[in-house]
């Protein structure tokens, strides 16, 4: 499809979640919020209840890069990936964007296993993890660990950009006399650049809400997409964030089917309470 006639579009890679709180339908409901089309190519499906994720059927490569490459072919603007499943998805995901990597914002959100999930149950194996590490960091504009996946950030060093998230864990922040700070730390370190500290608000009682680091990814690639430079779509999408988490905190909004409020398009990245840039 001719670029003037498409909206702006993302394609999304990751998982379908039935609960409709993360993967897919959330990147669905975030593009479509911000005015975006999302292209959709699924790498499993999952099997869920109140106790988390009780199992996940990884879909055949040939199927994924299909997707993938028919997404392509009508033409992108910035791509998420989030979930793979194994290692057999994670390489052919990286044969197809690899072309790709500096011609697209390519957005990889990490996650390899759910927030609440049976024993033994991941959304990737350990060796598509490896491969991943090896292989697909590298050429991404961006990824998005939280501060477990993170870890030592060893794992991290080549990546071109890394949105360290501390929402799981807050290891960025000081902490004084064991006492955890009312404020979340975010660290978004760019390769040849100074590292950027943005610190936000903690909000409580939120512990229900489910799809947070997805979203948070889903809203970056959409600006990317967009045309915002990186540290503007990162300190935007977080802006975001902390609306629709009051919005959730509130009652306004389901906890486990957030949906980003339509109309929330480009406010300024700088202008809003519970921001410090460091």
């Amino acid at each position: 499809m001719s670029a003037l006639l498409r909206p702006v579009t993302i394609l999304c890679v990751g998982g379908n979640d039935v609960h409709m709180g993360a993967g897919l339908q959330t990147d669905f409901a975030v593009a479509k919020a911000l005015g975006c089309y999302a292209h959709l190519a699924p790498t499993m499906h999952t099997v869920q209840n109140e106790d988390g994720l009780q199992a996940v059927d990884v879909i055949d490569r040939e199927v994924v890069g299909r997707s993938m490459l028919d997404a392509l072919s009508d033409g992108v603007d910035a791509v998420k990936v989030g979930a793979l499943g194994d290692e057999l998805v994670a390489e052919v995901v990286v044969e197809i964007l690899d072309p790709w990597r500096d011609m697209l914002p390519i957005v990889f959100d990490p996650v390899a296993k759910a927030s609440k999930s049976a024993a033994g149950v991941e959304l990737n194996t350990a060796a598509g993890v490896k491969l991943a590490e090896q292989r697909l960091l590298p050429m991404v504009t961006l990824a998005t660990p939280n501060a477990i996946e993170y870890g030592s950030g060893k794992s991290y060093s080549e990546c071109r950009a890394v949105l360290r998230k501390g929402g799981h864990a807050d290891p960025f922040a000081c902490f004084e006399q064991g006492i955890q700070p009312d404020y979340i730390s975010d660290v978004l370190q760019a390769r040849g650049r100074q590292a950027l500290e943005i610190r936000h608000h903690k909000i409580d009682d939120v512990q229900s809400v489910h799809g947070t680091g997805c979203a948070l990814s889903s809203l970056i690639t959409c600006y990317l997409a967009n045309g915002l430079e990186l540290d503007n779509a990162v300190i935007t999408a977080l802006r975001v964030m902390q609306e629709w988490l009051h919005a959730t905190k509130e009652g306004r909004l389901d906890p486990q089917a957030p949906k980003i409020q339509p109309g929330t398009h480009m406010p300024d990245p700088r202008d809003g309470d519970g921001f410090t840039w460091i």
